[in-house]
């Protein structure tokens, strides 16, 4: 799979790829990531790509121009769908990341300052995203969290395919999980861990997940369809 990522910061997407995983999945072609530069695009001769609102307003925009000539270069070389990371979009979580593996190119927008040209979006955005209702300096840390997240879901990228199985993968939160060793004056590892009752521990966990589901992210359990064994450990948990 393929991410084409529009920043003014390139070197801050270049860096973080070049280290774990995501390192490796490169290495391995499991995903490619190319930068664009919109300055490259300018034509001004300084390469400056911001300007101020018409209205007022407070900080600078990026210009519609540049950004939108470096998508539609983008898109002589393949189909790509282009998603704008900003906080008034969707909120992205584990089923929009399914949903967008499934693209083979994927193009994101960082932006900076404050904003950009509404008519990028108008002319050239399939769709806004957020990673949350918070505001952050630039796009950049939100697309590489959007790289990181559909990537660790691509074959191949994680050695182990039950790793797979985190949180909000089965809609639930994940449960704790202890290493050695066993006892410690910081407190010890549940005994049932240590039983080698599989079905028991497998029992265990699903119901440590709805317990921390229920008691940071209630609403998960809301969307949730339950199973009976997920519904029984309810009960059991609200009576404790």
């Amino acid at each position: 799979m393929k991410f084409n990522v529009i920043t003014i910061f390139p070197e801050l997407i270049n860096d973080f790829i070049n280290h774990g995983l995501i390192s490796k999945a490169l290495t391995k072609n499991i995903i490619e990531v190319q930068t664009w530069n919109p300055r490259d695009f300018s034509e001004n001769p300084t390469g400056r790509i911001d300007d101020k609102p018409f209205g007022g307003g407070q900080g600078m925009l990026l210009q519609a121009e540049p950004l939108i000539k470096t998508i539609e270069q983008i898109k002589l070389q393949s189909n790509t769908h282009v998603i704008f990371m900003a906080p008034h979009g969707n909120v992205f979580d584990q089923n929009k990341a399914h949903e967008l593996k499934t693209k083979e190119d994927l193009t994101i927008i960082c932006g900076r300052y404050e904003g950009i040209d509404k008519r990028v979006e108008e002319s050239s955005v399939a769709e806004v995203i957020s990673i949350g209702d918070f505001v952050l300096n630039g796009g950049e840390l939100p697309a590489l969290v959007v790289i990181e997240t559909i990537a660790r879901q691509l074959k191949g990228f994680i050695g182990n395919e039950i790793s797979l199985q985190d949180s909000f993968s089965n809609g639930l939160l994940e449960y704790p999980q202890y290493t050695r060793p066993e006892k410690s004056s910081y407190g010890n590892v549940p005994e049932i861990l240590l039983s080698g009752n599989h079905e028991m521990i497998s029992r265990w966990k699903l119901k440590e997940s709805l317990k921390l589901t229920l008691q940071n992210r209630p609403e998960l359990l809301e969307k949730k369809k339950l199973s009976d064994l997920e519904k029984e450990l309810l009960n059991e948990i609200k009576d404790e």
